[in-house]
């Protein structure tokens, strides 16, 4: 009988196996999760994750039954991954219109037999989707949670600089700009107010979060005005000014979602196509 792992051994961060901590050391993470069945109503949004993605996440970086949050929750795939994950899960969202949508699907579907469908194809029985999705201020929606009181925060922040609904359309097909939102991150007018802004709520991150416990962010480089810019790393660098250590990363690669390569200035100059997204992993030390 497998005896369980004791003194410095002992797992106090997940619910893995020694195999299954040892595969997500692996800085390359490449998926093929097609999209799901709550997709129809999600992709109003653009820049939804497969939940499944953000399941295998969150069970690293928590054990079951603890509490998730993620303060740019959208239409909700890191709540809908931690049911998947057997979490609770607690999400802030500014704009009403991703909020209907998350509650539309915590409506119309349920997870049976380890999937989301619909609740009239479950054969029989199902969890509902339990995740909490608040509206509102990420900033001023912290500041309501007691200091050092969340487990793991795991979030994909709008990052929308310099973008009109042009350009937006141009790179996803859909327009999630919110100009009528003061307070939407995603409308920082240049690079360094949306990271000064970033580092506003990063702080409030910060304080909320458990000592030794995880900040996770998803956050894609962007190629503008004729150069690369690496915002995974100008983010990482932002959150280590306000006291978070940089413990790694993944290159996150979904295959099933990706788009297809974009002719961008053959036979001219070098242009990438950017088809993969980092996951910074980010520690309160």
């Amino acid at each position: 009988m497998k005896q369980p792992m004791t003194g410095k051994h002992q797992n106090r961060l997940n619910d893995l196996d020694g195999r299954e901590w040892l595969y997500w050391t692996d800085t390359l993470y490449i998926t093929t999760y097609p999209p799901d069945a709550t997709h129809p109503l999600r992709k109003q949004h653009g820049a939804m994750k497969p939940p499944e993605v953000m399941a295998e996440i969150i069970r690293f970086f928590t054990k079951k039954d603890e509490l998730v949050l993620d303060p740019f929750a959208g239409v909700g795939g890191t709540l809908l991954g931690a049911a998947l994950a057997g979490r609770p899960s607690l999400g802030f969202e500014l704009d009403p219109r991703w909020v209907a949508i998350y509650r539309a699907i915590q409506s119309d579907f349920i997870i049976a037999n380890g999937v989301i469908c619909r609740r009239e194809e479950a054969v029989a029985g199902g969890e509902p989707l339990t995740g909490e999705m608040r509206e509102g201020d990420c900033l001023s929606l912290l500041k309501e949670l007691p200091s050092a009181s969340v487990p793991v925060v795991i979030t994909d922040p709008p990052y929308g600089i310099n973008h009109g609904a042009t350009g937006f359309s141009k790179e996803t097909n859909f327009n999630m700009l919110s100009p009528w939102l003061e307070n939407d991150l995603g409308r920082a007018p240049d690079l360094p107010s949306f990271l000064g802004r970033l580092q506003e709520i990063g702080q409030e991150i910060r304080r909320v979060l458990m000592p030794g416990r995880y900040l996770v962010m998803l956050v894609g480089d962007r190629y503008q005005q004729g150069e690369y810019v690496p915002l995974g790393f100008l983010v990482a660098q932002a959150m280590r000014e306000i006291g978070f250590k940089f413990k790694g990363l993944k290159i996150w690669s979904n295959k099933a979602t990706r788009r297809h390569l974009k002719p961008y200035a053959i036979k001219s100059v070098f242009v990438p196509n950017i088809t993969h997204q980092n996951i910074l992993i980010l520690r309160k030390e």
